[in-house]
């Protein structure tokens, strides 16, 4: 009798461990299909965001194109014979209105914040996308200087050496345009260091979406 029970309490055990091995097996199946889910739903959200920030940075292209334009029509009319006209004043203040950027990051702040990151196994695809908004990081210094340099200085000049009185008089209302021609002599520089930051953007925005696109595959 004691063989018998010793066997049935053997093959009892056996039994709870194969069917605990099952269970396991089938939860850890069962998270896995839910994890690939939701890193495909990440990577499908993360390529939505890219491409939409690929959009707006190639129209920030064409944005800081003109105002290059203006800068070249600015200089050589200031300081000169040549007499101001509205066309100065349009290129003028068309130069003070900023050409910002504001990536789309919710789904990148989300997959940081939450962790979630690590779900991403293909190493060069996660640094793909750390570096893309790295990359941001950098870009986002060159708008900053270039902000800071039109509201400290071409901001200040309109504000402080200007008389818009002189405007009804046929007359142009830049008092000091030896100093504004320095000024937007600087801003040529800040203009082309955007622009340059800008390209860079656009292409980490296609090499992080055709990372995306083999990692969707």
């Amino acid at each position: 009798m004691a063989k018998t029970a010793w066997k049935y309490t053997l093959r009892e055990i056996i039994i709870v461990i194969i069917g605990i091995s099952i269970a396991f097996s089938m939860n850890k199946c069962a998270e896995n299909v839910k994890d690939n889910k939701l890193k495909t739903q990440y990577l499908t959200n993360l390529k939505r965001d890219v491409e939409a920030d690929k959009i707006q940075l190639e129209k920030n292209i064409e944005a800081i194109d003109k105002k290059l334009a203006n800068c070249a029509e600015i200089i050589p009319v200031l300081n000169s014979e040549t007499k101001q006209d509205m066309r100065l004043m349009n290129n003028i203040f068309a130069i003070v209105k900023y050409v910002n950027f504001s990536p789309k990051s919710i789904t990148y702040k989300t997959l940081i914040n939450s962790g979630d990151l690590k779900l991403i196994e293909d190493f060069e695809l996660k640094t793909a996308i750390q570096k893309h908004y790295a990359n941001y990081d950098e870009m986002s210094d060159d708008y900053v200087r270039h902000t800071s340099l039109i509201k400290d200085y071409l901001g200040n000049y309109l504000v402080n050496h200007a008389d818009y009185d002189q405007i009804p008089q046929g007359k142009g209302p830049f008092l000091d345009e030896i100093k504004l021609k320095n000024i937007v002599r600087a801003l040529l520089t800040t203009f082309d260091a955007k622009k340059k930051a800008t390209q860079l953007g656009v292409d980490s925005c296609d090499i992080l979406i055709a990372e995306i696109d083999a990692a969707l595959k």
